[in-house]
């Protein structure tokens, strides 16, 4: 608006000139190229703040005498009313705290225990929402201030108030940051989206941390012990499969040991001894007899 002032003042001053050179008369030649340029020079500023062009990412508002236009410039070349203020507001994703830092936030448990979490978010400011956004919170950091900041305090707090110590202190973080990040939607409503939330660390008064470590080694000990007896049951499963195993083969040669297939295997066996050969036969009465098979035996 500031440029269109100037441009106004310049046009005026420039038919000042050419009026003045009217008056009195000497160098109106001169005086009046001097009035043109002046006032050309004045209209081509205003032309030029007529014309405004938004980089990719941004959005811009228009606002004149108190009122906001409701339409917002997206990003290219737009014309605008050269007295009107633009305030421009970036739609890409922008993190919080910005700068890689962290919004360190106490909050109370389910059990009421203190907790401190160091948190951040990645969130957008929606380019549709922006002119209701200025025209009731103002510019991109009062909107900041506003809206991201309190709703990230109150959605952290509303978050882990519904859960107890052990499930704040839970190896899977990732569903607390899912659970913060759906709070904090929740408390910013429309007004802007948030894209991720990020929980970087838990700190509680160091009592209850001592209590959380001595119960998670309990819990290893436990499942460790656990692993353990698992091993030595299948261990012993097997050897049981083993053993049975081993008994069903000795009962089914001990059914085909037959006195007929004992004898058949006896007589096989002669054939196949060489000659020469000393052969004890049982006897009936238990006494063995010795037989001398070829060889003059």
């Amino acid at each position: 608006m500031t440029s269109a002032l100037l441009a106004i003042f310049t046009i005026i001053a420039g038919g000042v000139i050419r009026l003045f050179s009217t008056t009195t008369g000497r160098n109106q030649g001169m005086t009046r190229l001097i009035s043109y340029g002046v006032m050309t020079a004045g209209v081509a500023l205003l032309a030029m703040n007529s014309v405004i062009l938004i980089d990719v990412g941004e959005v811009a508002v228009e606002h004149f005498l108190g009122r906001v236009n409701q339409r917002p410039h997206a990003q290219g070349v737009h014309v605008v009313n050269p007295f009107a203020n633009i305030e421009r507001m970036s739609v890409r994703e922008q993190s919080f705290p910005p700068g890689g830092t962290v919004e360190r936030i106490e909050a109370q448990t389910s059990e009421q225990l203190n907790v401190t979490l160091e948190v951040s978010i990645l969130y957008q400011i929606e380019g549709s929402r922006t002119p209701t956004l200025f025209q009731e919170l103002g510019t991109e950091r009062q909107i900041t201030n506003a809206i991201v900041l309190n709703s990230v305090r109150n959605g952290v707090r509303d978050a882990v108030a519904t859960r107890s110590i052990n499930e704040i202190f839970s190896p899977d973080r990732a569903e607390l940051a899912d659970n913060i990040e759906g709070a904090i939607q929740s408390n910013a409503q429309d007004r802007i989206q948030v894209v991720q939330a990020f929980v970087r660390d838990i700190q509680a008064p160091e009592g209850v941390r001592q209590a959380i470590e001595e119960r998670q080694q309990r819990e290893q000990q436990v499942a460790q012990e656990r692993f353990q007896t698992e091993i030595i049951q299948e261990r012993a499963r097997q050897q049981i499969e083993e053993a049975r195993g081993i008994a069903e083969a000795q009962q089914i040669i001990s059914e085909g040991l037959t006195p007929e297939y004992l004898t058949f295997h006896y007589i096989e066996k002669l054939g196949e001894l060489p000659a020469g050969s000393v052969v004890y036969v049982p006897t009936e009465g238990g006494i063995p007899l010795m037989r001398s098979l070829g060889g003059g035996g």
